[in-house]
């Protein structure tokens, strides 16, 4: 698929959402990431896409079933460095369950481990999104944002899970980290 056939695609999709055509902008964000893994916008349309059809139902005892199943089939593609496929595999496991926090995270973590740090943040915000208070979230989320020099949206995030629990002391250290960073910066100019 060129360029200009992924814009047509993800117009439609756009236009699809918009007329709550779910189904439909599901296929077409499907397919453009089955052409382009790394489109970090037709990601997050898919997944906004999957959350409102799935509004209001809940994940069947099925759906915990093919989670394992595709999870090890991911793990396995992953290992052999097939990272569309393994993205593809769980996007499928999102496709049953949109609000998935540990698998919104696993696809945070591939991102990362690729260098990929606006798609990893881009997941870790839907999986905090899904589950405001899994610390463990806001950890990975927190220090992804002061690696990409985001520290008003790190100071946020550690402040949120300071609030779950005021005890962490990984979080404070890094919010005190965050605050030394922010003071040489200011006195150093960096």
């Amino acid at each position: 698929m060129d360029e200009k056939e992924l814009k047509e695609f993800y117009n439609k999709g756009l236009l699809a959402f918009e007329k709550q055509n779910y189904d439909y902008a599901i296929e077409l964000f499907s397919q453009i990431l089955s052409a382009r893994y790394d489109h970090l916008e037709a990601r997050r349309y898919l997944h906004l896409s999957l959350q409102k059809k799935a509004e209001g139902s809940k994940p069947s005892i099925a759906s915990s079933v093919n989670k394992f199943f595709l999870s090890m089939q991911a793990n396995g593609m992953l290992k052999k460095g097939n990272m569309p496929g393994c993205l593809e595999l769980l996007e499928k496991i999102m496709a049953s369950n949109p609000n998935d926090f540990e698998t919104l995270k696993n696809i945070a973590d591939i991102f990362y481990k690729k260098g990929m740090l606006l798609h990893a943040i881009n997941n870790l915000e839907e999986a905090k999104l899904a589950n405001p208070k899994d610390i463990d979230t806001l950890k990975k989320l927190g220090e992804l944002y002061v690696k990409k020099e985001d520290y008003r949206n790190a100071k946020a995030t550690y402040e949120s899970a300071l609030k779950i629990n005021p005890n962490d002391t990984e979080v404070l250290k890094s919010f005190k980290n965050l605050d030394a960073l922010g003071t040489l910066k200011r006195e150093f100019g960096n």
